[in-house]
């Protein structure tokens, strides 16, 4: 145990982590957390990965809008198959911390990068979704005509050039006139 001021954490955890207490009603809490997210994973990880199927094998929903979407269905997967099993494994190991440190700041480290990822993942495609709408109403025969799926958030790579990424909005200001090509080095 690691003693930092007044507080003892176990095995190095941060000050922040809700131990759960010796009894047996926060055990029964957390058991029945898991029994509940278990499915829910599973849940998320299948209908996301349906979405991704479905777009990507009909050719009438592949709009550069539904690839945003799939962009954000994809990282749902991730959530589904990664983030919410480990916090079920990490808060069920969290009971074994005051006996025996093993892996306790593995998982908790591993659990807390990929729940800071797939959130900032999600956040940032929600980010682009709201400008990708809000270039699509503010100007929609535009938005028809000048959008493409490739054009959408494409890094293109070259043996010869360093990697360009073009802009979703590239035609929304006026400095972008120069047959939709301008792109940021």
């Amino acid at each position: 145990m690691t003693n930092q001021g007044n507080a003892t954490t176990p095995c190095g955890l941060p000050d922040f982590i809700a131990f759960p207490a010796s009894d047996s009603t926060s055990f029964t809490n957390d058991v029945l957390a898991t029994g509940i997210n278990a499915p829910l994973s599973v849940f998320a990880f299948l209908s996301n990965l349906l979405v991704i199927i479905t777009v990507a094998k009909t050719p009438s929903l592949q709009r550069p809008a539904n690839v945003l979407l799939c962009s954000l269905a994809a990282t749902d997967c991730l959530t589904g198959v990664a983030t919410q099993p480990l916090f079920s494994v990490w808060r069920l190991m969290l009971y074994r911390a005051r006996h025996s440190c093993y892996l306790q700041t593995e998982l908790f480290q591993l659990r807390y990068v990929l729940t800071t990822l797939t959130l900032g993942w999600s956040l940032a495609i929600l980010t682009v979704i709201s400008f990708d709408r809000a270039r699509a109403l503010s100007n929609p025969l535009a938005y028809r005509t000048e959008v493409t799926n490739k054009g959408m958030l494409v890094t293109s790579m070259s043996k010869n050039e360093p990697p360009k990424i073009y802009v979703v909005d590239r035609n929304y200001h006026d400095s972008f006139n120069d047959n939709n090509q301008k792109i940021y080095q």
